[in-house]
């Protein structure tokens, strides 16, 4: 008991820290005294990552409450889930402490930018260990609190409060469809202790849920998708690049998890609902592959950037509709850092791509060479999901997500079997292929051993679920088949303005604009 309070205290006390730097005291009215209290909650945090660590690896999850009126308060839940999301978290909040430490240099408002980082770091940590119905949504509101204020440092740069202001209506609405779930939820149970819900759920079947439960669902992937910017939803995403760089980077990696990382923590939830299982796959399928399209289109690295934050937050969604949360979190994780690093290096990525480093390919369209290509990427995964053991009965979900990610393979060997390079490199993209295919099972198989309690098993496909990954896969091999043969119709005028239509976004931000202007002007009126 004692090294489990001694946890919490590694726990809290960051967060604790972080947040006091915001109380207005004479004390933290210099940036020497206040990036030093951060400095120091971060690396409190590390240090207790690690110990959570090697805690989780011996013991049971355990919820330690603080205080409650009616089975709602302060509480914090320390398993497997919440100790992986909290050491990820610490670690890119250290890097983007320190990064923003240069990055802001000599800037005079450098102190409210760390105050304000700080309050963001703070939520975004409390919401990955609550333990809580009600400590779980102040955290989830808190976060958008702290992003607001982030995305407004700038409060001349138009487009940053353009920015602000479509996320501020988007967070309304995910924090009213957070509000509705829980209230079903805690109406359903009588209690918020997250221990209590998911003993309960483990005992209903999907057969018989409750239709309180069942709108509690909906209301839960709703809110997900509205917080991890899915489409048609997405649009102030794309204009936060007014903000710090520092911003983007935490946004990126940290505050657009929160969606899936709310159907990963409520998993025994949503794995009772076929209807809502069915919408998110729906919805996160849609945002990836829009996402993506969008991505290889734009000119700017940011937008870029964005676009592909926007398909790879509906990949993971469509991975938790499918079932395997382990993947989906495994996916959310390798993002994030991914993410991170994307972000604070964007300024020495146009170097890199006007500099020799960056191989200029040149495609030949050639149908034959484009059949090889992809006949290697089916014989190279064939292989190692035999080697893996992979079920196609048992583990099609698995195996539908092993899909997207072969199709990603197919478009690498065929974009190189299909250039001028020479044989070395061939066998050198072989062989990474074959180690990414690899790592994908290897990850996947780790991630779902750290976190096998706090997931349900996967469930049975059911037949509407395999026509699901059916029209999905089906979708994903045409996007990827129209991608790869663009380049017999890169003169094509259709192609080229279905090119400038994903550029623009196919409009949705433009009709967001619109509307937000309309509040607006109605308003001063």
């Amino acid at each position: 008991m004692m090294t489990l309070n001694l946890l919490s205290i590694f726990f809290l006390l960051p967060i604790v820290l972080l947040l006091i730097v915001n109380l207005p005291t004479k004390w933290f009215s210099t940036f020497r005294n206040t990036f030093g209290v951060v400095q120091s909650a971060i690396y409190l945090s590390l240090i207790g990552s690690g110990v959570a660590l090697f805690w989780v690896s011996t013991q049971q999850a355990a919820e330690i409450s603080f205080f409650s009126v009616r089975n709602l308060g302060l509480s914090i839940r320390i398993d497997s889930l919440s100790t992986i999301m909290y050491t990820m978290i610490s670690i890119i909040g250290f890097v983007v402490v320190r990064f923003s430490k240069n990055y802001l240099d000599g800037e005079n408002r450098i102190r409210q930018f760390f105050s304000r980082l700080a309050f963001t770091l703070a939520f975004v940590q409390l919401l990955v260990i609550s333990g809580n119905l009600a400590t779980l949504f102040v955290a989830w509101v808190g976060t958008s609190i702290g992003l607001h204020q982030l995305l407004r440092f700038y409060p001349n740069r138009k487009k940053a409060v353009l920015a602000a202001r479509k996320k501020f209506i988007v967070a309304r609405l995910a924090d009213l469809t957070l509000l509705g779930a829980f209230s079903f939820i805690y109406f359903e149970f009588g209690s918020g202790s997250l221990s209590y819900l998911f003993e309960q759920l483990q005992l209903i079947s999907s057969e018989n849920i409750p239709v309180t439960l069942e709108i509690a669902t909906l209301l839960l992937v709703f809110s997900a998708a509205l917080k991890s910017v899915q489409l048609p939803f997405h649009g102030w995403l794309l204009d936060v690049m007014e903000a710090p760089t520092p911003v983007s980077a935490l946004l990126h990696a940290g505050l657009l998890n929160a969606g899936p990382f709310l159907i990963i923590r409520f998993a025994f939830l949503m794995d009772l609902s076929v209807v809502a299982s069915t919408t998110l796959i729906a919805i996160g399928a849609i945002s990836a592959l829009f996402g993506a399209i969008a991505a290889t289109t734009q000119p700017s690295i940011k937008t870029a950037l964005a676009y592909s934050s926007i398909g790879h937050m509906g990949f993971t969604l469509m991975v938790s509709g499918l079932g395997v949360y382990s993947a989906s979190l495994l996916h959310l994780v390798a993002h994030s850092f991914y993410k991170a690093h994307a972000f604070l290096s964007s300024g020495s990525i146009i170097d890199r791509v006007q500099t020799k480093f960056a191989a200029n390919f040149v495609r030949s369209g050639s149908p034959i060479r484009m059949i090889l290509g992809s006949l290697s990427a089916i014989a190279l995964f064939g292989l190692f999901a035999y080697f893996w053991g992979i079920n196609p009965e048992t583990e099609i979900q698995l195996l539908a997500i092993a899909g997207v990610i072969f199709l990603g393979i197919v478009t690498v060997q065929v974009n190189a079997l299909d250039a001028n390079i020479n044989l070395k490199s061939v066998l050198l993209l072989l062989l990474g292929s074959g180690l990414v295919i690899n790592a994908f099972f290897l990850l996947e198989q780790l991630t779902h051993t750290a976190i096998d309690s706090q997931i349900p098993v996967i469930r049975e496909a059911s037949g509407s679920l395999l026509a699901m990954i059916f029209i999905v896969l089906s979708l994903f091999l045409l996007t990827v088949g129209l991608q790869l043969y663009a380049v017999r119709f890169r003169n094509n005028r259709f192609a080229k303005n279905i090119g400038i239509h994903f550029k623009n976004g196919l409009y949705f931000n433009v009709l967001f604009d619109r509307m937000v202007h309309a509040l607006v002007i109605k308003t001063e009126r």
